[in-house]
């Protein structure tokens, strides 16, 4: 994770990259480790592992959030873009969305998939195409 007092020591963009760079690693290693830890069987969700790993992915978000606007303010100062500040808006937009399923969402959907009670996806495409057919009217 980034020590945010590093940052505030950082004058330099290069400098910024690699705080951000290394802000990204992390993210790469939780989703390392979230592979790592999965199931075989995505159907058989352990409750403590997903529990464990959504906590390390809402520390890194928050403290990534506080690292981007720093970030963000240093752009602004010296009218360049940090290299990496929009992979890491990315990532911080990937793990939010990822966050906003709870573990009993995820526990009732991977249930309904073992029961066969999905959506084929050319029926959700046929449904997408015709709401924006009738959004384009």
């Amino acid at each position: 994770m980034v020590d945010l007092p590093l940052l505030e020591m950082v004058h330099s963009a290069d400098a910024a990259a690699k705080v951000v760079r290394f802000a990204l690693a992390g993210l790469r290693e939780i989703e390392t480790l979230d592979n790592d830890l999965s199931p075989e069987d995505p159907i058989e969700l352990d409750r403590s592992t997903a529990s464990m790993l959504r906590g390390m992915y809402e520390q890194w978000a928050s403290e990534s959030e506080r690292l981007l606007e720093r970030v963000a303010l240093m752009e602004r100062e010296i009218g360049a873009t940090i290299q990496g500040a929009q992979e890491l808006r990315d990532g911080i937009g990937r793990t939010r969305a990822r966050l906003s399923i709870s573990l009993d969402d995820m526990a009732e959907g991977l249930r309904d998939a073992a029961e066969g009670r999905t959506v084929p996806m050319e029926e959700v495409k046929r449904e997408l195409r015709l709401r924006a057919g009738r959004a384009g009217k």
